[in-house]
């Protein structure tokens, strides 16, 4: 009963979906996307304090959009991929600049920007194989995949906090390790969810 209830909460909830594209909600989303390439031209000159000003922008857009859908009904498919999407270019784009070799500024551990891109690709290539093996359109996030979303932006937030200060650098070997263990842990439980999809599914 309970299933069968989740399901139909979950087709009319799909039904008050708008299709309006250009609402509040999907513009703030479509904001944070571009706000990706001045924080990346930020983190590449180095220039953290300003990165770290443009990154809480974003951050704002995030918190705002969602508010903005939910107060004024602007909830939509669009939105559904627009919200998660704009959270992952910003994490990847963000690991991947400060990975990048530069001598004369601080980098993240290059291990650690593979792991966390790599995850992203595992999870965008096994949601295309459920995708075409069962049909299923629907991913949610869970909730060691929103704890991890959360860490790794935590860990962007700190490092440019602690390199623009100049102070606490010596956490942030701690904080790797804090998002690795947070990766493998989301990942593993994708890779479960995604198994069970399939078996429901023969």
């Amino acid at each position: 009963m309970r299933i069968r209830d989740a399901s139909i909460d979950e087709q009319v909830a799909e039904r008050t979906l708008t299709t309006n594209v250009w609402t509040a909600a999907n513009v703030l989303s479509f904001f944070r996307i571009a706000l990706v390439f001045p924080f990346l031209y930020l983190l590449v000159e180095g220039r953290f304090g300003l990165a770290l000003a443009v990154f809480f922008i974003a951050s704002a857009t995030d918190f705002l959009d969602g508010y903005v859908a939910r107060r004024f009904k602007q909830q939509s498919s669009l939105g559904r991929f627009l919200d998660p999407l704009a959270d992952k270019l910003l994490t990847t784009a963000g690991f991947v600049a400060l990975a990048v070799p530069r001598s004369a500024f601080p980098t993240v551990p290059v291990w650690l920007a593979a792991i966390v891109v790599g995850r992203d690709l595992l999870i965008v290539a096994g949601a295309l194989f459920v995708y075409y093996s069962t049909g299923v359109r629907t991913f949610k996030p869970t909730f060691l995949g929103k704890v991890n979303t959360l860490f790794e932006l935590g860990l962007i937030v700190w490092f440019l906090v602690f390199h623009t200060t100049g102070k606490l650098i010596f956490l942030l070997p701690a904080l790797y390790a804090i998002v690795a263990l947070s990766v493998a842990v989301s990942s593993v439980e994708y890779t479960i969810l995604g198994l069970k999809m399939l078996r429901s599914r023969q």
